[in-house]
């Protein structure tokens, strides 16, 4: 028997199943958490940028109109004329005219060499020589012949502003210079409605202009390597992300920082939510696993218990086919048993007989008869043959059968079972008669077991018959097509009709007690059986019993099965 492998989860099966579900599961929710903070922080990005074009419209709309309206009032012939003729009182009116429409800080006029001609009153806190000392950069270029540009830092009475300066001439000669100083809290005004902070700063990355308080003048590259940006009570740290453009004309850039303080936040809920799936199908995982563990399991048990019960089944049929076995080999004892008179009485008339011819023959060579002496040894040869012969069929049919199938001749078991049974039938002058095929017949099946059914069937109707008046026994053998069929007829008093569906059950007999055990005809039935024929009681129609044997007929007559 094969054994049978051992299914189920060991201690290092599970410890080897969670570690790579805790591996699998991880590398699951990490990639989960960077793949969702990259997509989350382009999205930051994205609105990013457009909040930076929208403020980096803001001041570009704010500051092109002060670069336009300076150049258009420097060719004005009344600027001309005021900066030609220093018409103070004209140009304080034109100036405040022009604060008033424009929303300047202050427009002023200046002389070739930086002195002051005139300015608005709303200017305040400008020196005399306002060329030389308060914007000598958009001053020179103006002078030069260029649009004057320079950043004024906030002071204590001003917010931090822009100077646009253009050169008023008369002809060719330049006669003065024409300014306009352009706050730009308006500016940082409208960028304190964005969330994140925004920044412009110079070339050397100095904040010029910020929505965060008190950073004006600070480097930004120091400020985000030193310390977080605030924006109100919150820090950002390095956890914002800088996106940056620049502005040509102004060499400024304006940067703002987004805030990815939500987007990790957000990658990191997914990642949660990453992990719980990651749990939840590992707990279904997991769950499968053990119901298939718990099925093989079940299969092993069930098939362990299977073997356990062929190993029990095929005891017991071994123990069946032994106590079968000796159940047959006891029928046969008893059957001999049962002759054992016929037998004795058929050994004793011949030894009766060989010592009277041995009397005779020793008197007749006494007298020197030898040829009488030499008749009566050929009769005690005959008797001799003859009780050698019945001592072999005994010794064949008590010894025990063997299990095979091979083709058996049919005349020959009929003339051997014939020859067992012929003292018991001349002891009761019971009439046997034979009606038996002209040419043999070869049958499947096994000698001396044949020979056992066939011995069985007989003696019964012997039994039956005993005390008839004309007691007849009529064996009958024919062909029936690719079978033989063996019929045993009788004159005796038959089968009661409700007791032939019981008659090959074991330990059934209709015998007086002590005259059988019941097992003869039940064991004929499971021989037939094995030899894959038939056995049939039925009563005849004219009264006594016929018991019907049917054999295949062997296709080739080769030696005989025991």
């Amino acid at each position: 028997m094969k054994s049978i492998p051992k299914v189920g989860w060991t201690v290092r099966d599970r410890i080897v199943v969670l570690c790579v579900m805790a591996l699998i599961s991880g590398l699951l929710v990490w990639q989960v958490r960077q793949i969702s903070f990259v997509y989350l922080r382009e999205d930051v990005r994205a609105r990013a940028e457009i909040d930076l074009k929208v403020q980096v419209a803001v001041l570009d709309g704010l500051l092109d109109k002060f670069r336009l309206m300076v150049p258009l009032l420097a060719r004005s012939p009344e600027v001309t004329r005021i900066v030609k003729e220093q018409d103070v009182a004209t140009g304080i009116k034109l100036a405040s005219v022009s604060v008033g429409m424009s929303g300047a800080l202050g427009v002023w006029f200046l002389a070739p060499d930086g002195r002051t001609i005139v300015g608005s009153n709303s200017v305040k806190g400008f020196v005399d020589r306002l060329g030389e000392t308060g914007i000598p950069k958009a001053f020179w270029e103006a002078s030069h012949g260029q649009l004057g540009r320079q950043f004024l830092p906030p002071t204590r009475l001003l917010p931090a502003s822009y100077v646009f300066a253009s050169p008023v001439r008369s002809g060719d000669r330049l006669i003065g210079v024409i300014a306009a100083r352009v706050g730009l809290d308006t500016v940082e005004q409208a960028w304190a409605l964005s969330t994140d902070p925004i920044f412009a700063t110079d070339s050397q990355s100095r904040i010029l202009v910020s929505n965060q308080d008190g950073l004006r003048g600070a480097l930004l590259d120091d400020l985000l390597a030193n310390q977080p940006v605030k924006r109100g009570q919150k820090g950002f740290g390095f956890q914002a992300l800088q996106v940056s453009t620049s502005l040509p004309p102004l060499n400024w850039t304006v940067t703002v920082l987004a805030d990815l303080g939500e987007a990790r936040a957000r990658s990191s809920r997914a990642a949660i939510m990453a992990f719980l799936i990651c749990l939840i199908g590992c707990g279904i995982i997991w769950g499968v696993l053990e119901r298939r563990m718990q099925l093989r399991r079940n299969v092993r048990r069930d098939r362990a218990q299977a073997l356990r019960l062929e190993r029990r089944v095929r005891t017991r049929t071994a123990e069946l086919k032994r106590a079968q076995a000796e159940l047959v080999q006891a029928a046969k004892l008893a059957t001999l048993g049962k002759m054992s008179a016929a037998l004795s009485h058929e050994y004793s008339q011949p030894l009766a007989a060989i010592q009277s011819n041995a009397e005779v023959a020793e008197m007749l060579i006494g007298r020197g008869q030898s040829e009488q002496a030499l008749g009566n040894l050929h009769r005690i040869a005959q008797m001799v043959s003859r009780m050698a012969e019945i001592a072999r069929t005994l010794k064949g049919f008590s010894r025990r059968s063997g299990t095979e199938i091979r083709p058996v001749s049919i005349k020959k078991v009929v003339n051997e079972a014939l020859l067992m049974l012929r003292p018991q039938t001349k002891q009761n002058e019971i009439t046997l008669t034979l009606s038996n095929l002209e040419d043999d017949v070869t049958v499947l099946g096994g000698h001396v077991r044949l020979e056992q059914v066939l011995i069985n069937l007989l003696a019964n109707a012997v039994d039956a018959v005993r005390d008839r008046e004309d007691p007849r026994v009529r064996l009958e053998v024919q062909q029936d097509g690719d079978t033989v069929l063996l019929r045993v007829e009788d004159n005796g008093p038959g089968i009661e009709k409700e007791l032939l569906s019981q008659i090959f059950e074991p330990f059934f007999t209709t015998k007086e007690a002590g005259t059988g055990l019941g097992l003869g005809l039940s064991i004929a039935y499971k021989i037939m059986h094995d030899f894959s024929g038939s056995l049939k009681a039925e009563n005849l129609p004219g009264g006594g019993a016929c018991f019907t044997m049917r054999l295949p007929i062997a296709s080739n007559a080769n030696d005989e099965a025991e």
